[in-house]
């Protein structure tokens, strides 16, 4: 399989004035990404806090289903534990028509504790949460019926009134970077997206695809329909006109959204998360590709090739990037660096000549 692209965006405030220039200007940016060969639009879930200003993803992402035709669309991810489990399923579900059945669907425990807190969530009941309620949703997806015996949930018996489109409901995906979670998503073929975290992110994607290929015929698999997992590298990229630009622009931008990520931690005193604001460490550990087209280039294609990930994730408007900067870059990436990267990683891999070069 050829790698594939993809936008993730978080909807962060920015300098922006108000929430709804965000949402405007991240509507237009992503019908240009479908139109520049992006083949994924992930978004994500936040409340109370500057880092989103989109605390429903499904709402904008059922007005983008309106104005795009191929790109698949998803919330990487839902937080299942801020949601009622019956509610969501069959919101998911409708949304799924909605988008012609171009549906991904990110699951997820949810990383703040303070974010959980707001729906009367104890943090470390977090992740037992957001396993009972994939379980239960998942199972009235197939079923169409939500029967859940409860333990940190309540107990359900309910008809669902819609199922997705997708038979038996969308791909499922889950966001990490480390060994453990890899391996529960490669047992279940569920798609994983992680950070290059300076190499580390390469033994995750080596245990995905070990359990993947061990439990490729086990029953039960989560997504044991899709035949294909797509297992991705995510990285923040701005590209410009030389490499001082670009690093330039970048550590200015991911600054604001350093402060934003961060605030609601550090209204509670916590500074547990400030690396994730430290800009210049972010482009130390590879989680930013920055520079000029020819070193975003080399990034990029070091990356994928060391990783053996088959899918690339960009997050490329954020913080205080002005709309041409965020355009600059995806189009620029999407005309430049996606075409090689193609090439270069095909499954037949580049043409070689008989004189050992590579030919046209």
């Amino acid at each position: 399989m050829s790698v594939r692209f993809s936008i993730f965006d978080s909807f962060d405030l920015g300098d922006r004035p108000d929430a709804g220039v965000v949402l405007a200007e991240r509507l237009e940016f992503a019908v240009a990404a479908e139109a520049l060969g992006i083949d994924h639009y992930h978004v994500t879930e936040h409340h109370g806090t500057p880092l989103s200003v989109c605390p429903s993803p499904n709402i904008w992402l059922a007005a983008l289903s309106q104005r795009t035709t191929r790109m698949r669309l998803g919330a990487l991810v839902n937080v299942l534990p801020a949601h009622d489990p019956l509610r969501l399923a069959e919101e998911i579900a409708a949304l799924d028509h909605l988008t012609g059945g171009r549906l991904d669907v990110g699951v997820g425990s949810g990383v703040s504790p303070y974010e959980l807190a707001h729906f009367g969530v104890a943090a470390e009941q977090a992740k037992a949460i957001y396993a009972e309620a994939l379980e239960a949703i998942t199972g009235a997806w197939r079923t169409g019926r939500l029967s859940h015996r409860g333990i940190l949930l309540r107990s359900y018996d309910a008809q669902l009134s819609v199922l997705p489109k997708q038979r038996p409901y969308p791909p499922l995906w889950y966001a990490s970077s480390n060994t453990k979670t890899a391996r529960w998503a490669g047992e279940h073929g569920v798609n994983f997206v992680g950070r290059w975290n300076g190499g580390g992110l390469g033994a995750a994607v080596e245990e995905y695809w070990s359990a993947w290929e061990s439990h490729r015929d086990a029953p039960g698999r989560l997504n044991g329909h899709v035949e294909h997992p797509l297992v991705g590298l995510a990285a923040s990229v701005v590209i410009a006109g030389s490499d001082a630009e670009a690093e330039e622009t970048y550590l200015r931008a991911h600054a604001v959204f350093g402060r934003q990520l961060t605030q609601l931690w550090h209204e509670h005193g916590n500074h547990q998360v400030d690396r994730m604001a430290d800009g210049a460490g972010a482009l130390r550990a590879g989680a930013a590709c920055v520079g000029s087209v020819a070193t975003v280039r080399e990034q990029v294609l070091h990356q994928l090739r060391s990783t053996g990930a088959n899918f690339f994730q960009m997050q490329v408007f954020f913080g205080d990037l002005t709309v041409p900067e965020a355009h600059r870059t995806l189009r620029t990436f999407m005309t430049e660096v996606a075409p090689v990267l193609r090439s270069e990683l095909s499954p037949a891999g580049p043409r070689v000549r008989t004189d050992g070069r590579e030919s046209a």
